[in-house]
């Protein structure tokens, strides 16, 4: 089915398909709910990171948040997407 969708971002590449059908809402984002559901977790580890750098934790907590937000981020751009790089 995704083959007959027109999509910004060409053919889909992905092997693997979740639970919503792709491009539906907008042919800018494939599936729009498991897109924006990242966000949450961008601003928390965000928060989570302003608080560990103003309470000065250990460098290992700043690299917690940063590392839970480049996976959030990630996340949202395969699913934003569904192409496999």
């Amino acid at each position: 089915m995704a083959e007959t969708i027109s999509s910004f971002w060409g053919p889909v590449t992905s092997t693997k398909e979740c639970c919503e059908e792709n491009y539906i809402h907008s042919s800018y984002i494939a599936e729009l709910y498991n897109t924006i559901s990242n966000i949450p977790t961008i601003i928390l580890a965000f928060i989570g990171l302003i608080n560990a750098l103003r309470q000065r934790f250990e460098k290992r907590f700043s690299i917690l948040h940063l590392s839970n937000m480049t996976l959030a981020i990630g996340s949202m751009l395969y699913h934003a997407t569904l192409q496999r790089v």
